[in-house]
């Protein structure tokens, strides 16, 4: 098994923690999505052992981050952490790869540092559009009042969901999701942070209009997606794509989880063989 390597740097007004896996000249950073950790990068480790050096980010309020409340990811923090990237390994250009909500902050990379991405795997990725629900909760203050009820009073959490289902802004995937995953307040409350620390990352204009004016740097974007996923939904993500036909996009035949054993294999193989 390879040695994992533990970091923490200070980035402006916090602490960033990730683990170094590899010892190889190219350099893939990686974020993985809510609520999971770097181990769930183990197959991609093993199977890049011979040629890549995995940088693999805590999300905030993830893993060994330990942010206060009201932490809020910027561009600022995104150019810190390449910065320190560069230094700390002496390195120019790296590769990313992103799954699910991790990918907002991998985008925040991509805009803010064009010319030093060789290549952008986004695996299921969060932010490319955003739906009704996410602006709901995280642009106004109406959102964020029933999310904090949300968190606090757990007697009406369910209640919530429920309404909030009924009236179309949270569809029914979503509704699955959200009762699964939030039956704790800590897990309540991680949730709230998290989603108002990268509500503003997303699939910028900056960055679309970057692609755009240079349609050869779209083809450093690999995007796999799953054509049963109920969270990040097939149809909404390729229509924002439209404009850019030269994303290389593979369909997967999975839901969201793209690290299943009988998939995650074949994402490997189109990715880097």
């Amino acid at each position: 098994m390879q040695t994992v390597v533990t970091y923490a740097t200070t980035l402006l007004d916090t602490e960033i923690h990730f683990y170094v896996r590899g010892n190889a000249k190219q350099y893939l950073i990686c974020f993985y999505g809510y609520g999971q950790n770097a181990t769930v990068f183990d197959e991609l480790a093993a199977y890049l052992k011979d040629t890549h050096t995995l940088l693999i980010v805590d999300l905030p309020f993830h893993g060994s981050n330990m942010h206060k409340k009201g932490f809020e990811w910027t561009a600022a923090h995104t150019n810190a952490l390449t910065a320190y990237f560069k230094k700390q390994f002496n390195i120019q250009s790296y590769s990313i790869l992103a799954y699910s909500i991790g990918a907002r902050i991998a985008l925040s990379i991509f805009e803010q540092d064009f010319t030093a991405v060789e290549k952008f795997y986004l695996l299921a990725p969060d932010g490319v559009f955003n739906s009704r629900f996410f602006k709901f909760i995280t642009g106004n203050r109406l959102g964020q009042a029933l999310m904090y009820s949300f968190i606090h009073f757990p007697h009406i959490v369910f209640g919530i969901i429920n309404l909030l289902a009924f009236t179309h802004i949270l569809d029914a995937a979503s509704k699955r999701l959200y009762m699964s995953t939030t039956h704790s307040q800590l897990k309540r409350r991680r949730l709230s942070y998290f989603w108002n620390c990268v509500h503003q990352l997303d699939f910028s204009k900056v960055l679309k209009s970057y692609l755009l004016q240079n349609p050869k740097e779209q083809e450093k974007i690999l995007l796999f997606y799953g054509i049963h996923d109920p969270i990040i939904n097939e149809k909404h993500l390729l229509k924002s794509l439209d404009a850019f036909s030269n994303i290389k996009k593979n369909e997967l035949a999975c839901g969201h989880n793209i690290f299943n054993p009988s998939i995650f294999p074949i994402v490997l193989k189109k990715a880097f063989s």
